[in-house]
């Protein structure tokens, strides 16, 4: 009876042993799960509160309240895709979106938030869902006298005309020189005189106009006419070239012939949109003077009084801007002079950047953002067609 109460007693001690390991595996198994990263288990059962901010195209409000334009149209397609249950809010400009996301009352924000180095020292940001290229709005009213005649007095045009004079000097001496002991009638023996039919001989050449009143007729003569022809077409073509953008930018409707590439942005006087976007990072850059506004309208304002030179802002907004004001006397930079990134804010160590991030990088997703993209872009092309 003892032995049995003994083996009795092993088996209970070795089970409450064995015992205590399995409840502590389950009890790590629930607190993993309680920590877990997946989104669905940190939104379950609430809504997510969702900023939307930014200018047209990207947000577009309608008196009613309802809301559209592409970062509108992204946000639907993630929200789809991961099932989300969500409330989306809207916030006039980006520094009130985050100025909320820093005080806890969203989960998120998105639209125009371009990424920087300030922005990400305090939130969260999710990889690039947009790239835009940052551009200029510039006045287009029709140029004066002094701006047509100014490109004139400019070192590309007089450079390539003394360019050009100096090779007809240098090609008519020598044509004079070859021919004015056997050809004395149409280059004569008098310095001045035979030098000016051997320049008017080269202008002839080339112009490829070929008079044909005067023309060498000696070997040596023949063979500094024809090395001129090929130095025409290879050497002096170029130089032409500084004429013909003289001629083309004071005779285009261009808004100034000061903004012909980012350089020219030092020292001139630009309006942004936001305070401490990456937009006013690239004008300061290029040294340009900055106004931060609030609004694209408020930026366009300064532009219409005079106060600023340009408007910076993304190509596509810009656009969009125009083609709802067809009227408007302003037209884009033909340049671009930098390439901003725009992402989701999420506060920080949230665990729906990662989710968001692995969405980004599917690439039926990224096909998806560029079809949404590209329909508004076309619906921008067709509206102006149809204004115009």
């Amino acid at each position: 009876m003892n032995k049995i109460q003994l083996l009795i007693s092993l088996v209970i001690f070795s089970f409450s042993f064995t015992a205590a390991p399995v409840e502590a595996e389950t009890s790590k198994i629930a607190d993993l799960s309680e920590t877990s990263n997946s989104p669905k288990l940190i939104v379950q059962g609430k809504k997510l509160r969702v900023g939307i901010a930014g200018e047209p195209p990207g947000v577009i409000t309608s008196q009613s309240g309802q809301m559209s334009g592409m970062s509108v149209e992204y946000w639907r397609e993630f929200a789809k895709t991961l099932e989300l249950d969500h409330e989306l809010i809207y916030y006039s400009t980006v520094e009130e979106a985050l100025a909320a996301l820093a005080d806890g009352k969203l989960d998120l924000a998105l639209g125009s938030i371009s990424i920087t180095s300030e922005r990400i020292a305090k939130f969260d940001f999710t990889q690039a869902v947009t790239r835009e290229h940052l551009t200029l709005l510039l006045h287009s009213s029709p140029p004066t006298l002094w701006s047509t005649i100014r490109p004139f007095l400019g070192w590309a045009f007089l450079s390539s005309l003394g360019g050009i004079f100096l090779c007809l000097f240098i090609v008519g001496n020598l044509l004079w020189f070859a021919e004015r002991h056997h050809n004395s009638e149409q280059f004569p023996n008098s310095y001045l005189k035979g030098v000016n039919q051997g320049m008017w001989c080269a202008l002839a050449t080339f112009t490829t106009v070929g008079y044909g009143d005067r023309f060498p007729v000696t070997t040596l003569g023949r063979f500094v006419a024809g090395m001129w022809m090929i130095l025409s077409l290879v050497v002096v073509s170029s130089l032409t070239a500084g004429i013909a953008t003289t001629l083309a930018i004071a005779f285009s409707s261009q808004p100034s012939e000061r903004f012909n590439s980012p350089r020219d942005l030092k020292g001139a006087r630009v309006s942004t949109v936001g305070k401490g976007s990456a937009e006013a990072s690239w004008a300061k850059f290029y040294q340009a003077r900055v106004s931060e506004t609030d609004h694209l309208s408020d930026a366009i304002k300064l532009l219409a009084n005079g106060q600023v030179d340009g408007v910076v802002g993304a190509r596509d907004g810009l656009e969009f801007y125009l083609h709802q004001h067809p009227q408007a006397p302003y037209q884009l930079a033909n340049f671009n002079f930098g390439t901003q990134a725009y992402g989701i804010a999420l506060p920080r160590n949230s665990p729906l950047t990662r989710k968001f991030n692995e969405l980004l990088l599917q690439l039926n997703i990224q096909f998806r953002l560029h079809e949404i993209r590209e329909d508004w872009l076309k619906s921008f092309d067709e509206n102006q067609e149809n204004n115009q």
